[in-house]
């Protein structure tokens, strides 16, 4: 598949992308440290690929180990390739100088409402009084003793907690 020239569907960005990826996981190899991140930054890096090959992509950067930070305006990188990731969702009102920020979370099968900063600051200090009853005065505790978030599934029952 040629890099330049008539292509369709984003192939010119899927033939320069997998060399670099494969790139920038052998170069993060040499750091040494098991946990040392190996970091990869995207800004609209998909943009014209279809919705299979963005998942493909996706999935290369999960088996080269590579930790990615994305910018998009449609991708939310929720494909089964990916067994879980962080989502940020900025929005914007003209003449309005802020900017809200939703958070989501892909767990590999579902996404969800992600726990926003101030409630998870709210549930540590709730977790701290819980004592044994699995319960916080703002909802469950996990099995850890630290804050989590009960999911319910579309049957309203609780599912797991999250942490």
């Amino acid at each position: 598949m040629p890099a330049t020239g008539p292509a369709s569907g984003g192939e010119p960005v899927l033939a320069a992308s997998v060399p670099l990826f494969a790139a920038a996981s052998s170069h993060y190899a040499t750091a040494g440290g098991a946990y040392a991140p190996r970091l990869v930054t995207l800004d609209e890096a998909f943009a014209g690929v279809d919705d299979d090959s963005r998942a493909k992509c996706l999935g290369l950067l999960r088996a080269f180990d590579l930790d990615v930070v994305m910018t998009s305006e449609r991708e939310w990188a929720c494909h089964p390739q990916v067994p879980g990731i962080a989502i940020a969702q900025l929005s914007r009102v003209d003449d309005i100088d802020a900017v809200l920020v939703t958070r989501w979370e892909w767990d590999g099968g579902e996404r969800r409402r992600g726990t926003e900063p101030g409630a998870r600051a709210d549930a540590f200090a709730a977790a701290a009084g819980a004592g044994d009853s699995g319960e916080g005065a703002d909802g469950p505790v996990s099995a850890s003793g630290e804050p989590g978030r009960a999911v319910v599934d579309s049957s309203g029952g609780q599912g797991a907690l999250w942490t």
